[in-house]
């Protein structure tokens, strides 16, 4: 079989702007919808970029990349399958770097439904981050070939709303994945046989919020197998049922083609499983790959969130310290020497961290899963805790939370540089998150907290922790 296909996108009645994007890569059979979202020029720029990334990853990754992105569990998958997770896995670390380069992208995200049809085994494998949607139409019969990814979707699956509630809720573009969120993303991945005279659209929520299931069957049945006519008629149908949001159809058709028989495989994974979250050896290899394709890459980065803060800005910064040394020869000319030793002591004295979050080094990891002599890896641990500087390397995207009787003071991420965080004398209770990683703390225990005491003194704390797979 050959995959004729369509794709088309629309901006909505009441929307200004359309935050929608898909993906063609023709000749690799391989088709995806992205639905933006975020204030400003976030969510238009987040689909785009999603697009352009995944595009580019899907063409130029090495099999090797895209396995040691996936993870070593699913080495027996066929390369192939595993390329499109690792594409899309790519594309969320990349738009999560942005968030943290640019802080006015800040909350940008993006959904993914994709395709991509094996034409030697008549399989079409199936893809999906957040609420976008594959449809299937087969013999005048819909059916609905992704789970959303929303918080009404768990609510039903709960029992905590009904089908009917669920059509008025006020929460219904509440999504519980998405791409560029968070530095790690799950993706869940089906597959099916395809037949020939099958019709397949993938689409943006601003279809199937607009129109039912039995609607859209309705107008494929009536249009094929004329795919253009089918994209035209459905973007038409959701604006004329109101049209409150973006609209992007991608519609594919299945042709039969002469004398070529399809080796379906024995076993198709129909039940839909999940490439969880990545670790961290996996995240510090997308990192790299990103460094290395990040040219090919064409979007740019909109000129708004390039944009400094006023305070920011280097003139700014040089008239205002200019300012302080005039203030400061004022005050020295003004007051006694005990006057200024009061001054100084009031303003000089801070508390607070210079926080560097690390982890153990490549070589030191691979030591520790090799031997099985417990005594050998506490030796492993404790050298690294004494020689921190040495043995471990920076870790970033770590999610950092300080509390102070049971009030969050501070949260925000660590990065490859020390982070300053100002807060006032006293104890705090710090807790660190990410993926399958604890704290290693001074007697070798892991902890996902650590107690930690602030002193004033004349410049920030530093401190260092020191992260393990636990």
């Amino acid at each position: 079989m050959i995959f004729q296909n369509c794709a088309k996108t629309d901006t909505g009645i009441l929307r200004t702007e359309n935050q929608d994007s898909f993906g063609v890569c023709q000749d690799e059979n391989f088709f995806f919808v992205c639905d933006g979202m975020g204030g400003g020029v976030a969510g238009d720029f987040a689909s785009k970029y999603a697009v352009n990334v995944i595009l580019s990853s899907f063409l130029k990754l090495s099999n090797e990349e895209c396995f040691s992105i996936v993870g070593e569990e699913f080495a027996l998958f066929n390369e192939n399958i595993i390329r499109p997770v690792a594409s899309i896995k790519l594309a969320n670390k990349a738009l999560n770097n942005l968030t943290i380069r640019y802080p006015k992208l800040a909350g940008m995200g993006t959904t993914f439904t994709g395709v991509w049809f094996e034409r030697e085994t008549a399989l079409l494998h199936i893809y999906n981050v957040g609420d976008s949607r594959v449809y299937r139409v087969r013999n005048g019969s819909i059916k609905l070939l992704t789970e959303d990814h929303s918080k009404i979707k768990e609510l039903i699956d709960n029992g905590k709303m009904t089908e009917e509630e669920a059509k008025t809720a006020e929460i219904q573009s509440m999504i519980t994945r998405a791409l560029g969120i968070m530095p790690t993303v799950k993706v869940d991945y089906k597959a099916e046989i395809v037949k020939p005279g099958d019709i397949y659209v993938l689409c943006t929520d601003g279809l199937n919020g607009e129109i039912s299931d039995f609607t859209i069957n309705d107008i494929i049945s009536l249009h094929k197998p004329n795919i253009e006519s089918i994209s035209d008629e459905l973007i038409l149908a959701a604006n004329n049922a109101g049209g409150r949001d973006n609209t992007t159809v991608v519609t594919l058709y299945a042709q039969d083609e002469q004398n070529f028989n399809a080796q379906i495989p024995l076993v198709v994974q129909q039940n839909i499983i999940t490439f969880d979250d990545e670790k961290h050896n996996e995240s510090l290899k997308e990192d790299f790959v990103i460094h290395r394709l990040e040219k090919n890459f064409e979007v740019q980065i909109p000129e708004l969130a390039k944009q400094r803060n006023f305070f920011t800005n280097p003139i700014v910064i040089a008239v205002m310290l200019v300012l302080l040394c005039v203030i400061g020869i004022f005050l020295h000319s003004t007051f006694s020497q005990k006057e200024q030793k009061s001054i100084i002591e009031l303003t000089g004295n801070i508390s607070g961290l210079k926080l560097d979050v690390r982890t153990l080094s490549r070589e030191k990891i691979e030591e520790i899963q090799k031997t099985e002599d417990q005594v050998f890896k506490m030796q492993i641990l404790q050298d690294c805790i004494k020689n921190k500087d040495i043995l471990t390397i920076p870790m970033s995207n770590v999610t950092i939370m300080l509390e102070s009787n049971g009030q969050n003071k501070f949260m925000g991420l660590s990065s490859y540089v020390p982070l300053d965080i100002k807060l006032p004398k006293g104890r705090y209770l710090m807790t660190l998150t990410y993926p399958s990683y604890k704290i290693l703390d001074e007697n070798l225990q892991l902890r996902d907290s650590i107690n930690i005491y602030l002193e004033n003194s004349g410049s920030l704390q530093d401190f260092v922790v020191v992260m393990v797979p636990d």
